[in-house]
């Protein structure tokens, strides 16, 4: 057991100055885990950081997509983050919070009452409903949550595929530099890594991309773009640091097969149904730990395909 010394020690390398300088960082997105009766099961949680924090992960995110936050009350949402920096920082975890997703006063809400708990940082949505049409007026939306919690770093969740926000990203980046003393960058989850490579490109010292695309990781870091927010990171926490420490080797080949290792385990899960409800079970099949089912409206899958999910990963040596 540390003592107390070492464990300020141990918790100020993973604050927000030092991480947002770190390089190769793998920020699981965390599940949300319920009951059959859809509360939320936060007892699992300290074992859920836990087992993260064994297998070397630095930071997580509470409120992502993986996190079903959109589904989830404003209540629940504050006790989901208050869990989560109470476990987390017993594993000197890093805590980021995604906090949009809802009505604006309610976005505000929860950036205020995050940057009162102790979280690291925040990362928002855009507006879903009334969309910004342009980059001045997505900075504009985001200024508004870096404000509501000036003592937080704050980054832009950029997933067009969800939000429909076909906004440039890199000529995002430089007005949102320029304009939020506070902004540290963005999670880049689309497929377009010319653009995430301009987005890296146009960040400061002391900013990150995050990308948010599991099966990309081995390109992307050919392209320089090294630190990746994904479901993934859940289930097989280690798998992508191997793939980064390959590319420092230069042995492209073993890089490529790691990669497609990851992309096989995510094709076993995808092929039986929508993303969280499949990673919820896949989850569950790796780690022991029951993250029951998704939250309604979505619905568990069948035991079936369950079964036939851990077969493919027992066939892919993911699973013993």
């Amino acid at each position: 057991m540390p003592s107390a010394d070492h464990a300020i020690i141990m918790y100020s390398v993973y604050g927000a100055d030092v991480f947002f300088n770190a390089c190769d960082l793998q920020v699981p997105p965390v599940f949300t885990p319920l009951n059959d009766d859809q509360s939320i099961n936060y007892d699992i949680i300290p074992a859920y950081a836990k087992y993260l924090a064994d297998e070397e992960i630095k930071a997580v995110l509470v409120g992502g997509t993986t996190g079903e936050s959109m589904s989830l009350s404003v209540a629940d949402r504050k006790k989901i983050a208050d869990a989560w920096v109470k476990a987390g920082k017993s594993h000197w975890l890093h805590i980021m919070v995604q906090v949009g997703g809802a009505p604006l006063p309610d976005v505000l809400e929860l950036a205020r009452y995050c940057s009162e708990i102790g979280v690291d940082s925040l990362l928002t949505l855009p507006e879903l409903y009334f969309k910004p049409q342009s980059v001045a007026e997505l900075v504009d939306y985001v200024k508004l949550v870096a404000d509501a919690a000036p003592n937080l770093p704050v980054l832009y969740y950029h997933i067009p595929s969800f939000t429909n926000v076909q906004i440039h990203m890199p000529s995002f980046v430089l007005e949102a530099t320029q304009s939020i003393p506070t902004f540290k960058g963005i999670k880049f989850t689309s497929n377009d890594l010319s653009e995430c490579a301009q987005v890296l490109r146009a960040l400061k010292k002391g900013q990150q991309v995050f990308l948010g695309s599991d099966t990309l990781i081995a390109p992307a870091a050919l392209l320089n773009i090294r630190s990746s927010i994904g479901t993934t990171f859940n289930l097989f926490p280690r798998l992508a640091q191997n793939i980064l420490e390959t590319v420092d080797t230069t042995v492209l080949d073993k890089v490529m097969k790691l990669q497609e290792k990851l992309s096989l385990a995510i094709e076993a899960l995808t092929i039986e149904g929508r993303w969280v409800p499949v990673m919820k079970a896949g989850m569950e099949i790796v780690s022991g730990l029951k993250m029951g089912p998704p939250a309604l409206p979505q619905t568990p899958i069948s035991e079936e395909a369950k079964k036939r999910i851990e077969s493919r990963l027992r066939t892919l040596e993911m699973i013993i």
